[in-house]
């Protein structure tokens, strides 16, 4: 069976409802099941980056093999 992964980006500020969590935590859930995803990619500018990473969480206890990956935006020059 072929994994795949997903990976978060947007913006900094959202509108966030009760609605949207709802959707997306629908979204996710469904990439887990009927497509395979289990690896999850995330920022940390952002608002949206951390709401799906809120979500994804609490899918992680219900779905114990999915991954959550911390991607830095940049390197720090040495």
């Amino acid at each position: 069976m072929r994994n795949n992964t997903c990976c978060f980006f947007g913006h900094r500020t959202i509108n966030e409802t009760e609605e949207l969590k709802l959707k997306l935590n629908e979204i996710i859930e469904k990439l887990i099941v009927d497509e395979n995803v289990d690896t999850f990619l995330f920022g940390s500018k952002s608002r949206f980056d951390s709401l799906c990473l809120e979500l994804v969480t609490e899918l992680k206890e219900k779905y114990p093999h999915i991954k959550r990956v911390y991607v830095r935006a940049e390197l720090r020059n040495l």
